[in-house]
């Protein structure tokens, strides 16, 4: 069954002077419709751009360099790569929304909740009774009440805030949500009642969702599959239940070993840090981290290529030829 969204050789990076600094560098991607896709990794890996330039959300000086991102509809498919602005502008909150990161901080303090919600909707032809409509089903399936759209944003605790936020993104019903660490400066209480409510309206809208997150305790409550990335790249991809029982990526394998599973366990975190795009190493750019390195690393770059079933793994331990050759 094809793909709801296919990314093809995806780069995104900062453009300088004389030249653009690789922050997300060519990206292969196939999202299902209906799955909840986590994609994780450590803090200036990329995640948070390849969003954006989902989105087609840059902004100087990031730049959407190369690559195609096939979104197929029932009305037909578009390359939101090259999607003129004002139809994407078309198919923005119709077809495909955004949660941003900081998104408790994106309401507006002097506007009312009904206003914020409802202004989009209108914007795509609703009228203001069906906007109205729409904001309180939204608000419901986020287990809000309808009173909230009279309140100001500084009238909200910060759980409820993410929350009207999360309805505003899922009031037109959209094909496909993309969250930018949805549940950061929560507490863990209202971090799993969001994750259970995302899930929810994964269920009941039909909506696929993209899921950026540096927390892998989150990605094994709610995703489906998992992308791990690195310094801009995909590291691994698979199911959460494959690649949490048998990491392939050294660098997977490390993330994993870093989450406490019991009282008194001591965590091992991985050495050294993650390289700025300024200075993304030759070959892998896992390699000056990895405990596995060996002749090819610090040459070539390693592809991302199918292993175990439903598992790709960009590492030269898996890649038969190289190993040979070394």
């Amino acid at each position: 069954m094809p793909a709801l969204l296919e990314i093809r050789g995806l780069s995104a990076g900062l453009r300088g002077r004389r030249s653009v600094t690789p922050v997300v560098s060519d990206v292969d991607l196939d999202v299902q419709a209906g799955e909840i896709l986590g994609v994780v990794g450590e803090s200036g890996c990329g995640k948070s751009t390849l969003a954006a330039a989902i989105m087609r959300l840059l902004v100087p000086p990031q730049v959407l360099q190369s690559g195609s991102m096939n979104f197929r509809l029932a009305d037909g498919s578009y390359d939101l790569a090259q999607l003129p602005a004002r139809e994407l502008r078309q198919l923005r909150w119709r077809q495909l929304s955004y949660i941003p990161q900081g998104s408790m901080n994106s309401l507006n303090p002097v506007l009312r909740v009904e206003r914020q919600m409802t202004d989009t909707l209108l914007q795509h032809g609703l009228t203001k009774a069906e906007a109205h409509k729409r904001s309180v089903a939204a608000l419901e399936l986020v287990n809000l009440e309808p009173k909230i759209l009279e309140s100001y944003p500084h009238e909200l605790s910060g759980g409820m805030r993410q929350r009207v936020i999360i309805a505003a993104a899922v009031s037109m019903r959209p094909a496909l949500i993309v969250a930018d660490e949805l549940t950061t400066a929560l507490d863990v209480v209202t971090q799993r009642q969001i994750l259970q409510e995302l899930a929810a309206i994964r269920d009941e809208l039909g909506a696929t969702i993209i899921l950026i997150t540096h927390d892998m305790g989150v990605v094994a409550q709610i995703a489906d599959r998992v992308a791990v990335m690195y310094a801009g790249k995909i590291a691994e991809l698979g199911t959460v239940n494959g690649i949490f029982e048998a990491p392939l990526h050294p660098y997977s394998q490390g993330l994993i070993g870093s989450i406490p599973r019991e009282s008194g366990q001591r965590v091992e975190g991985l050495p050294g840090e993650a390289p700025s795009p300024w200075k993304y190493p030759g070959g892998c750019r896992f390699h000056p981290r990895c405990p596995e390195v060996f002749a090819p690393c610090n040459e070539r770059i390693p592809a991302l290529l199918p292993q175990k079933p439903e598992r790709r793994v960009a590492c030269h331990l898996y890649d038969a030829e190289v190993a040979a050759d070394a």
